[in-house]
């Protein structure tokens, strides 16, 4: 997984705030989810890290974690701000 490269993003204290070459400012990413932006951004994506990124950052099993992360990534690919490599 990599950004799409038509986005750009600011870290901020309460997350990371992304923008579109086409669209401006697309909107925010909170933590926890900023933590698995991060992940995708600094080319260290991995399921099995992000799986334990979110399972502590949220508290919850490794396997609710891989659906949240399932479904964040799916959402983040539809609106083309990621990509798979």
């Amino acid at each position: 997984m990599r950004p799409s490269h038509h986005v750009s993003w600011l870290v901020e204290k309460q997350g990371v705030t992304l923008f579109t070459s086409d669209k401006g400012m697309w909107g925010s990413i909170p933590y926890p989810h900023a933590g698995l932006w991060a992940l995708i951004a600094n080319g260290s994506y991995t399921k099995v890290l992000a799986t334990e990124l979110m399972s502590i950052l949220m508290t919850i099993s490794k396997e609710e974690a891989e659906r949240e992360i399932e479904d964040t990534l799916e959402t983040w690919i539809k609106n083309e701000l990621i990509h798979e490599t």
